[in-house]
């Protein structure tokens, strides 16, 4: 399909170079949490171009209140430990946090998950089309694939050995198909973990700040990751990322820890400006309404060979193998409605402060799609 060139945005709105308006349900990859250009947020980063960008290391204001805002989404026992520009390179350092805190050197992640695409972090979720593949990086398949009874047997197996630096988990896959593990496997995982001295490092890079009803996923479970990964909604679509760790580990230079932009002035601001944003919205209602918006407008799938997943504001629906995706996404476009989909999965993540009649017409329009492109599947 040939995109549209984006000129302009503002909250839930697109516009094109042709002047065209666009409802966005993809929020830049779910980056544009409190909607696109968040005035308090805009207004805080020009305060900051004014002052200072860059200084490598050296210590400023703007980190220093990042840092602050960032720990006290924790309980006490964890605090920010590196601000860096993109979830992969939030995912590196976790990788060598844990090889250093521990003292060892395998890692294990779970199929299809999505860490970011450098060879390491790729390879903790997925075979890279170059086949390279590196030493001590295993993985083991992630439900559904396989009965969660299974991959905790075999993960238990591969813990015993005490080789294990760290376990990798996104718990909700949101880049491979929005499959979610149940509380009891990751209950399980959390455990093995702990009995072997192994790190537990939770990916809620997208399933962070409320996306999918509590703060993080992992705010249900009864228990807090060794390391937990935040990025995308944090910044405000400001390029910035997060590693919050447990203060039992002191940073250490062989982690290897910070790189020229990691913790700049500016990122600083958006995430602090993003935090006291988003804590003056009633986030938990409003991701309530979106998932009774969302709910109600998948509703009529129902029987249509279309697989929906989902919580909050955190939707994959998941078309047949032999429907025109790129087809269904290219008419929706034209009928106003912007969207993310790979291969056969359509993903809608809504910023939390979309307009609700907006919502629900745009979700109406990739349902009346999806539907009429699996009826076109049928016929031929």
């Amino acid at each position: 399909m040939k995109a549209p060139r984006i000129v302009r945005a503002e909250n839930d709105l697109l516009y094109d170079s042709d002047g065209r308006k666009y409802i966005d349900l993809f929020s830049a990859h779910g980056s544009a949490w409190l909607g696109h250009r968040p005035p308090a947020v805009e207004a805080r980063l020009r305060e900051q171009l004014a002052g200072v960008w860059l200084v490598g290391r050296l210590p400023t204001p703007a980190f220093e209140e990042a840092q602050a805002k960032v720990t006290a989404l924790f309980p006490p026992g964890h605090a920010l430990a590196a601000l860096y520009s993109t979830g992969m390179e939030a995912a590196e350092f976790a990788l060598r946090f844990a090889r250093v805190a521990t003292g060892r050197r395998e890692v294990i992640g779970f199929e299809r998950a999505m860490h970011g695409k450098s060879q390491a972090t790729a390879n903790l979720g997925w075979d890279d089309p170059d086949r390279v593949t590196l030493p001590g990086v295993h993985r083991l398949p992630f439900p559904p694939q396989v009965p969660e009874r299974e991959v905790l047997s075999a993960l238990a197996d591969r813990l015993a050995a005490r080789r294990v630096a760290a376990v990798f988990v996104e718990p909700i896959q949101a880049s491979a198909g929005g499959h979610a593990a149940t509380p009891a496997f990751l209950d399980g995982v959390h455990r093995l973990c702990r009995d072997s001295g192994t790190l537990l490092v939770f990916d809620e890079i997208l399933t962070g700040l409320y996306r999918t009803g509590p703060r993080f996923v992992f705010s249900e479970l009864g228990f807090v990751p060794d390391v937990v990964l935040l990025g995308k909604a944090l910044g405000s679509g400001f390029p910035v990322a997060a590693v919050a760790a447990d203060t039992r580990y002191p940073i250490e230079p062989a982690m290897l820890p910070w790189s020229t932009f990691a913790g700049n002035p500016l990122a600083a601001t958006a995430v602090a400006a993003t935090l006291d944003a988003l804590a003056a919205i009633d986030l938990p209602a409003r991701v309530a309404a979106i998932e009774r918006a969302v709910r109600r407008a998948v509703a009529p799938l129902a029987g249509s060979g279309v697989e929906v997943r989902g919580r909050g504001a955190l939707w994959v629906l998941e078309l047949p193998a032999a429907a025109d995706v790129e087809g269904i996404v290219t008419r929706v476009f034209e009928r106003g409605v912007a969207l993310g989909f790979t291969g056969r999965q359509i993903r809608i993540l809504p910023a939390v402060t979309v307009d609700e009649a907006r919502l629900a017409r745009a979700a109406g329009v990739v349902v009346d799609e999806c539907l009429a492109g699996c009826a076109e599947q049928t016929r031929a």
